[in-house]
C-alpha cells in the first residue's frame, strides 16, 4: 500500500475516527485505526465495540490531494499515527507499507517507520445502513443533547436510564431522559413517518454531537441493534441499549393547581448564591410562593442558612411551599434557554414541571424533596 494525501484532510479524518479507538480493550487491535486504500479512495475505521467510526476520502475531491500508488490495508495504533501526522511538516504526507506490518510515513523532511498491528487481528465492523432513515440539521442534535442528556443517570444499575430514549411516531420524534428523580422531554417534528423506540447511550450521543458541528444536514439510520449518523462521507455507529425504557409519559400531569411565571435569571442567580449551603452533600432549596413573591431559603445545621425574596411575573393558585434539589432546578431552567420560565405544581409532594411560556414541545420535570424545617 502506498498513497500521498493532504496533511490537513488526512488529520481531520484521523482525529474523527480516533474518537472511537479504545484504550482499555482486551483486544489490542482496537487501539488501532484501520486504513485501507482502494482504487479511488482511502477509508479509515476505528471502534471500541460500542461506538465505531468510518471516514472516507476520495481521489475525486481536489482538497484531498489524494494519489493512490498501490492498494492495500494496514492497522496503526491511533496514538502514534495521529501524533505523527499532526507534527509532520509539509502540506502532503505519504504513507507506505514497507514489509509486513512495518509502515513508513513521510512529510516534509521527516520520516517515521512504525510497527503496525496485524490486519488479520482487526475485527470486521458492520457498517451496513438500514433503510429506516430520517434527516435533520446538526443544530437539532445539539439541542437534544443540551436539553435532555444531563438528566440521564450515571449509575449502571439501570442501564436504560443511562441513555436518551427516542420514540418516532406520527412524524414526530419524542426524546426523553431520566434518572428517576428528574425528566427532560422534547418533541421534534420530522418529515418521515417512522415507527421506532430506541435508547442511545448518553455519552455516545454527546460524542456524536461534538463531532458533527459544521454539516448542513445529517442522515440517521436505525435498526434493532445500532444507530448510524451519516455526514460528509463519514459514518458514526453506536450500539443501542437493549433494556426496555420506562413509560415516562405517565409522569407528566395533564392539569395543575398552581402555576408560577418568573424570570429565569432571577431564580438561577438566587439558587447559585445558596449553592454552598449543603446538607448531606446536597443543596436543597425551599420555595415559598404567594401572589407577589417567591421566597427561596436554604439551610444546613453545619453551615447556616440563606433567605432571598424574588418578585414574580404571575402566580395562580393557593400559596405553596415546596422543596427540591437546587442543582436539578438550575439544570432544568438552563436547558430551556428562555428569559422567563413557567413552573407548574400540584401541591407540595407531586412533581414540578418547568417549561417555556410559549413552547409546549420541551419541558423539564423534577421530584420534590421532603424537608422537616
Amino acid at each position: 500500500m502506498q498513497f500521498k494525501i493532504s496533511k490537513s484532510e488526512f488529520l481531520k479524518s484521523l482525529n474523527l475516527v480516533a474518537k472511537a479507538a479504545s484504550t482499555t480493550t482486551p483486544m489490542p487491535s482496537l487501539c488501532g485505526i484501520k486504513i485501507e486504500a482502494t482504487g479511488d479512495s482511502i477509508t479509515m475505521i476505528a471502534s471500541d465495540s460500542n461506538i465505531s467510526i468510518k471516514s472516507t476520502l476520495y481521489v475525486s475531491e481536489e482538497e484531498n490531494e489524494l494519489s493512490i500508488f498501490e492498494e492495500g490495508v494496514c492497522v496503526i495504533d491511533y496514538r502514534y499515527i495521529v501524533e505523527i501526522v499532526r507534527k509532520l511538516d509539509g502540506k502532503t504526507i505519504t504513507l507506505e507499507i514497507m514489509d509486513g506490518t512495518l509502515i513508513k510515513i513521510t512529510g516534509g523532511t521527516s520520516e517515521f517507520k512504525l510497527n503496525g498491528i496485524p490486519v488479520n487481528d482487526y475485527p470486521e465492523i458492520n457498517f451496513s445502513i438500514s433503510q429506516n432513515k430520517f434527516k435533520f440539521k446538526p443544530s437539532i442534535l445539539n439541542e437534544i443533547v443540551e436539553q435532555t442528556s444531563f438528566a440521564c443517570s450515571d449509575k449502571e444499575t439501570r442501564p436504560a436510564l443511562t441513555g436518551v430514549n427516542l420514540i418516532a411516531k406520527d412524524k414526530k420524534l419524542y426524546v426523553n431522559a431520566t434518572d428517576s428523580y428528574r425528566l427532560a422531554s422534547k418533541i421534534i417534528d420530522i418529515d418521515e413517518d417512522l415507527n421506532f423506540n430506541i435508547t442511545i447511550p448518553s455519552k455516545h450521543l454527546s460524542e456524536v454531537s461534538r463531532s458533527i458541528q459544521n454539516e448542513k444536514e445529517i442522515e440517521i439510520a436505525i435498526d434493532n441493534q445500532k444507530i448510524a449518523f451519516i455526514f460528509d462521507n463519514n459514518i458514526m455507529l453506536t450500539r443501542l441499549i437493549e433494556d426496555s425504557y420506562p413509560d415516562t409519559s405517565r409522569l407528566i400531569p395533564s392539569s395543575f393547581t398552581q402555576t408560577l411565571t418568573l424570570s429565569s435569571k432571577d431564580l438561577v442567580n438566587a439558587i447559585d448564591r445558596t449553592s454552598f449551603i449543603k446538607s448531606d452533600g446536597k443543596n436543597v432549596v425551599k420555595m415559598a410562593i404567594d401572589s407577589e413573591y417567591l421566597t427561596v431559603t436554604s439551610s444546613s445545621q453545619e453551615i447556616g442558612s440563606s433567605f432571598e425574596k424574588i418578585a414574580i411575573i404571575s402566580y395562580t393558585g393557593n400559596p405553596l411551599t415546596i422543596s427540591c434539589s437546587g442543582k436539578y432546578l438550575t439544570d432544568a431552567i438552563k436547558a430551556l434557554k428562555s428569559e422567563t420560565v413557567v413552573m407548574k405544581f400540584n401541591g407540595d409532594i407531586k412533581p414540578i414541571i418547568i417549561a417555556k411560556p410559549d413552547d409546549e414541545n420541551i419541558l423539564q420535570l423534577i421530584s420534590p424533596v421532603r424537608t422537616y424545617n
